[in-house]
């Protein structure tokens, strides 16, 4: 692993603006001095996460998740330290230089490194094939067909993979990658082997496929998505990158980069199923839009839209296949809080052929009229009914419940229940019954959690490390935290006893041992930044937390405590040992000695206390 020096992670930290970098994936809201928004590490409905400008510092009074700008990024994007320190310091123009110091680590984000440039220079070959060679005749004819003009092109990056191997070892050759990383990078397969041995050779995962893209939060190409230019029986219409240790498909939501803010500003969010809908969306103006990556839905993308969004408008196919992918987001979307309405395309149409044959006021129109789910379902219901009787009606209502019974909130049920009720017209009582016996149902039970979802839960050994910690070390700590001059105070003190001797002084001594400089208002960020998860998070939180009264007296008295609570530790083992059996004299006198000074001292401080 390599070790960036302080001055440069101080540097970093002082050019970064905590609430823009939180405010890329959180939406933020001002609140006195600090700015409050929806915690992007746990599912919460009410804003917990508060994010403080003058500190340099979040924190979540929901899950305990806190820290410096760099933690956040370590948290969100998956990095290690040092990645974080580099992308954040990429972006304020600062230059890095590292001692390497594990080589364990070192290796590993060199393999990141590589597997960034092995796609970043794949997605510029692949583009300048589509501009300029004569053998992408036929996407640039396909891309035209579709009516994607050269400029649409550029903007997102579309490029071509050539059918003939040779193209892809002389491209190989001058951007000086080898074939493994090629394979590493997911660009490249490897036929099986087969039972005599035969196979086993790479070769181009993408062959004459029009290639866009895939894009993670800060805009590095991660992975490829290439569609068929031909039919072709048994092949696949899309073939995405593998998953990679530079791309997950469950966690990233392609065109995201480009339109989160956009989503944010609108509070809202249409998804796609496919890259073309999302681009073609896109550019007819309705750019609060993204596509998932030919997956289902996942609850990781759920989060990552709630964090910018409470709305999502669900824009696919209105065949059998799209109306399942429908519910099936809205199941993962409502749990989150985000409100799902469906914009009902016509039959055969899809977001592109819409805005092609009818023009983008088309697509904008059913977006602005698009029924909440409930009501899209039972439109659809009744649409295929024989009839439109009691019984009839219940049969709706009873398929509907299921989908009520989503709703964690007692308000988001209620509501819902009035709505179906009025328009199958039957009792809520008898609605509401149905939703209760959907929700205790196999089928209605929340899914067990994924091991991405379990490593993304909030770790709580931070709130556990706070209510741990002894009453009056934690005041000094406080005081310490915000208050220069009784920081250098307390590191002048005799701690060292009281941290061996007395329990729930470990933040007390990180503070007592720290050396930055407190007068450097981004050195405690810096210093923070480089504690382990746990002890970052704790210190945001006591951070966070109203500052006490007093400044080195009210620290001194702390301390005074902290030294009565070691001198009774230290009686009372004193009179452990003057109990044993078989004490010589000389080790009595000793012990008794000791007792009579500790008490006088005791005596002393308990009365300076009062």
């Amino acid at each position: 692993m390599a070790r960036i020096p302080e001055e440069t992670i101080n540097q970093v930290l002082a050019a970064t603006d905590i609430v823009a970098l939180v405010g890329r994936s959180v939406k933020l809201r001002r609140a006195g001095t600090n700015f409050l928004g929806l915690c992007p590490f746990h599912n919460e409905k009410t804003p917990s996460f508060n994010v403080s400008p003058s500190r340099g510092t979040y924190h979540c009074f929901g899950c305990g998740a806190g820290g410096s700008a760099i933690r956040f990024i370590m948290e969100h994007d998956g990095l290690s330290f040092v990645e974080a320190v580099k992308r954040l310091a990429d972006a304020a123009g600062i230059r890095v230089e590292e001692e390497v110091w594990d080589a364990n680590a070192e290796a590993e984000a060199r393999q990141r490194s590589l597997l960034l440039r092995a796609n970043k220079e794949a997605a510029a070959w692949f583009h300048t094939l589509l501009m300029k060679h004569q053998i992408a005749a036929p996407a640039r004819e396909y891309l035209k067909s579709r009516g994607i003009n050269a400029e649409m092109a550029k903007r997102w990056q579309m490029g071509y993979a050539p059918e003939n191997k040779a193209f892809y070892r002389e491209w190989m050759a001058g951007a000086k990658l080898s074939e493994q990383a090629l394979i590493d990078a997911g660009i490249y397969s490897v036929a099986d082997q087969d039972e005599n041995g035969r196979g086993g050779r790479a070769y181009p995962r993408w062959r004459h496929r029009l290639m866009f893209p895939i894009r993670n939060d800060n805009g590095d190409v991660i992975a490829f998505s290439g569609r068929l230019l031909e039919k072709k029986e048994n092949t696949g219409k899309y073939v995405n990158s593998p998953e990679t240790p530079v791309f997950s498909k469950s966690r990233v939501l392609f065109g995201f980069d480009k339109s989160k803010r956009f989503i944010a500003k609108a509070d809202q969010a249409i998804i796609c199923e496919g890259q073309i809908d999302m681009i073609m969306v896109f550019e007819a103006g309705l750019q609060n839009v993204v596509a998932s990556q030919g997956t289902a839905f996942t609850e990781h993308h759920a989060k990552m839209l709630k964090r910018v969004c409470n709305e999502a408008i669900l824009c696919y196919d209105s065949d059998n296949a799209g109306r399942e992918a429908a519910e099936k987001a809205f199941r993962i979307l409502s749990p989150q809080g985000i409100h799902v309405r469906v914009a009902a395309l016509p039959q055969g149409e899809d977001p592109d052929s819409l805005i092609r044959k009818h023009g983008a006021e088309a697509l904008r129109g059913l977006v602005a009229e698009a029924p909440d789910f409930l009501e899209h379902q039972i439109r659809h219901m009744r649409a295929g009914a024989k009839g439109d009787g009691m019984a009839e009606r219940v049969r709706m209502a009873e398929q509907v419940a299921g989908a009520i019974s989503i709703f964690s909130g007692v308000a988001q049920r209620v509501t819902a229940v009035n709505k179906v009720a009025k328009l199958l017209e039957i009792p809520e009582e008898q609605l509401n019954g149905m939703v209760s016996r959907a929700a205790k149902s196999k089928d209605n039970q929340p899914a067990a959690a994924t091991r991405d979802e379990k490593a993304a839960k909030p770790d709580e050994s931070a709130q556990k490390l706070v209510a741990a910690q002894n009453k009056n070390a934690l005041l000094l700590c406080q005081l310490a935290l915000a208050d220069a001059e009784v920081l250098l105070w307390l590191r002048g003190a005799d701690c060292g006893t009281i941290l061996k001797e007395v329990p729930g002084t470990e933040l007390l001594g990180l503070l007592w041992r720290s050396t930055y400089d407190p007068l450097q208002e981004i050195a405690q960020s810096s210093f923070m930044a480089g504690l382990q998860r746990h002890e970052e998070a704790a210190l945001a939180l006591v951070m966070a937390r109203p500052r006490p009264p007093g400044g080195i007296g009210a620290a001194a008295e702390a301390f005074d405590n902290l030294t009565i609570t070691l001198l009774k530790s230290e009686m009372r083992t004193i009179d452990a040992k003057m109990r044993s059996p078989n004490l010589d004299k000389s080790t009595i006198d000793t012990l008794w000695a000791s007792y009579r000074k500790i008490d006088a001292d005791l005596k002393q401080r308990t009365q300076r206390s009062s």
